[in-house]
């Protein structure tokens, strides 16, 4: 009885809020054309609609209080990235700006590409089982061709740029119905907004995200993602432009030489200079991919369900359909460093910003010291001078002295004493500091080192720990980022039921699975039937060189031992050999190749003929070391002392 009070309170509380408590919008109208993956933005009421947008705004508001903390920091590792100084800074020494940290970061960058995508195919699959195997062959080749299609390699090198920059490179990955492939797309982090309520890496937990985005009213029309837009035509015009603007569309970014342009910025004298046409400012487009429950659009006996909601120009719906992706969504987000206690990633230049302040401040203070030494102050008596010749020089740098005066006399010139002369020890020491925080040293740089002569072995040795601090790195953001990108272009392939294609294929490069399937050089494919399975990503070591097979020396440690154990007569030395030539960068092997029809014609070339006579002599004769060797034992007697005898 003493438990009953509070269990009566609540449910009372619950009886005395009503049934539509909770309720975001009514969408339970709609909900035989929203089961069919119908977009239902051209049906929704005015009312509706205008709870949608203020919805999507409260998210968008949400993640933009926490996330606008970490826009200063941004601006900061945009102008040590750009080498950039603001235009107000009017005095020559602001100007100098310490440039290794640019080359500290490109060196991580040149590291991580080569890491994460230096193979051919560029993403390693593997079946899950038997009957998957030779699926994640075919997948792997035809997600490599889509890469290379468009320019795959481009889009990663930005999410790794916006990781090592920013922390936070928010990366979507949707499938091009007219192209028939996946399409990468990088975002501005200014411009993403995901729910701040989650740990960093906790992305499965977010209820939303939020892209904002400017562009024509013509590529939202062709984009073919929006039909409202050709029914009413009279959304070409801004209907009623907000007089508020949300704070998230807000320009945050630095322009920096005219680099970045708001794009948001009215177009005031086009519309003075024309006076037929206006090709119209961009338009505000907010694409919300979000999680709701069943009772928040008034369909109780359904438990979650995934939407796509896009709004224009912040008053108007112009997309609102079930999540074409199923219920996850077509998000990964890239970090440099991981750290799930935290609610936004950490970059390298949150890292390295203070040493590089540092180092432009004893930079900047060495160009004071040498302009007071260039300027040097001088004392003048205007009794024995003429000082108008001190301040305006003639050309001949003539000063007058007054009658009765000794030349020299009555100037008296400030010495400036040089007191940073050790500043370039100290920015020095600055950049040994920011190299051992980022694992880029000299060596990685591809410099030479600083601190005297070291051995080949001793460079290759610290080289190769640098790379285990930075495959350790590359290991996680494969695990945790390019494996759910992977997933995702997996799965978008798997779905594409109706899509067919062909990929070539190197025979003398080519699994010996996929030998049955491949005609002519070419794997004719089925998306129906050859790429179906489970499949997923195979995570790199993230060490460099990337794999054994991949190094030239492998191969020819590997022709060395296989012709001191004798094992050349099992295997085929030639196919090994061409391997370590490709592995050289040798890729195109056949245009040197002998064809048949060449050699029947011709026949063995003198070089070739010299060659079989050295290969059918080596057979017959010992080399001169093992013929020493069997002497020294008495196996063999030399021809003279056996003629002696």
């Amino acid at each position: 009885m003493a438990n009953s009070g509070p269990q009566q309170s609540y449910r009372h509380s619950n009886i005395m809020t009503g049934p539509n408590d909770g309720v975001i919008v009514d969408l339970s109208k709609y909900a035989q054309q929203l089961t069919n993956y119908e977009d239902i933005s051209h049906l929704l009421t005015e009312e509706e609609e205008r709870k949608i947008v203020d919805y999507v705004k409260s998210m968008v508001d949400m993640s933009y209080n926490k996330i606008s903390k970490r826009y200063d920091h941004w601006k900061e590792a945009d102008r040590a990235h750009d080498v950039y100084v603001p235009p107000e800074a009017t005095t020559y020494r602001e100007k100098a700006v310490i440039a290794d940290t640019r080359a500290i970061a490109d060196t991580v960058l040149t590291y991580m590409m080569a890491a994460l995508s230096g193979r051919n195919p560029m993403f390693q699959l593997e079946g899950l089982n038997r009957n998957s195997r030779q699926s994640a062959m075919i997948l792997e080749r035809v997600l490599h061709q889509q890469m290379r299609r468009t320019a795959g390699e481009a889009r990663i090198a930005q999410m790794l740029l916006d990781s090592i920059r920013y922390g936070f490179a928010p990366t979507k990955i949707v499938w091009d119905a007219k192209s028939n492939q996946n399409q990468i797309i990088n975002f501005d982090p200014r411009r993403v907004f995901p729910d701040p309520r989650v740990n960093w890496g906790d992305w499965d937990n977010m209820q939303y995200i939020v892209f904002s985005d400017y562009c024509s009213y013509n590529t939202l029309l062709y984009s073919g993602l929006y039909p409202k837009l050709k029914k009413f035509p009279a959304l070409r015009h801004k209907m009623s432009p907000p007089r508020n603007s949300w704070n998230a569309h807000h320009w945050h970014k630095e322009e920096g030489r005219g680099l970045s342009i708001d794009p948001a910025s009215p177009h005031q004298r086009e519309r003075s200079d024309h006076a037929y046409f206006t090709l119209g400012d961009a338009r505000i487009v907010d694409e919300t991919w979000v999680r709701m429950s069943g009772h928040e659009i008034g369909v109780p006996s359904i438990e979650q369900i995934f939407f796509v909601i896009t709004i224009l120009d912040e008053n108007v719906v112009i997309r609102f359909q079930l999540n074409p992706y199923g219920q996850q969504f077509p998000v990964a987000i890239g970090g440099l460093y991981q750290d799930t206690h935290k609610t936004y990633g950490q970059s390298l230049y949150d890292l390295l910003l203070p040493m590089h302040d540092i180092a432009t401040y004893l930079l900047r203070s060495r160009i004071d010291n040498v302009q007071a030494a260039l300027n040097n102050l001088i004392f003048v008596d205007p009794t024995q001078v003429s000082v108008p010749d001190l301040i305006d020089r003639n050309p001949w740098g003539v000063v007058r002295t007054l009658p009765g005066t000794k030349p020299g006399d009555g100037v008296f010139i400030a010495q400036v004493p040089d007191v940073t002369r050790g500043h370039f020890n100290d920015i020095a020491a600055m950049s040994d500091l920011k190299q051992r925080v980022s694992a880029a040293s000299d060596a990685q740089q591809g410099m030479p080192t600083a601190d005297g002569i070291r051995t080949a072995t001793e460079i290759q040795r610290l080289t190769q720990l640098g790379s285990q601090r930075l495959g350790v790195i590359s290991r996680i953001m494969s695990a945790t980022t390019i494996r759910p990108m992977v997933r995702m272009m997996t799965n978008n392939i798997q779905d594409a039921l109706t899509m067919e294609g062909s990929i070539k294929v190197d025979p003398d490069n080519m699994p010996t699975q996929l030998s049955s399937v491949v005609d002519d050089g070419y794997l004719d494919y089925d998306v129906a039937k050859d790429l179906q399975g489970d499949i997923d990503y195979l995570v790199i070591d993230g060490t460099l060189p990337l794999e054994p097979t991949r190094n030239a020396e492998t191969w020819m440690n590997m022709l060395q031992i296989m012709d001191k154990t004798g094992l050349n007569m099992e295997y085929n030395s030639g196919k090994i050999a061409e391997e370590a030539i490709r592995a050289m960068g040798i890729t195109d092997m056949d245009r040197f190749r002998i064809s048949q029809d060449e050699l029947k014609a011709k026949g063995p070339s003198p070089s070739q003929q010299l060659a079989l006579m050295e290969k059918m002599r080596g057979a017959s004769v010992q080399p001169q070391g093992d013929i020493q060797n069997e002497v020294q034992k008495g196996n063999l007697i030399p021809m003279r002392q056996g003629a002696q005898r």
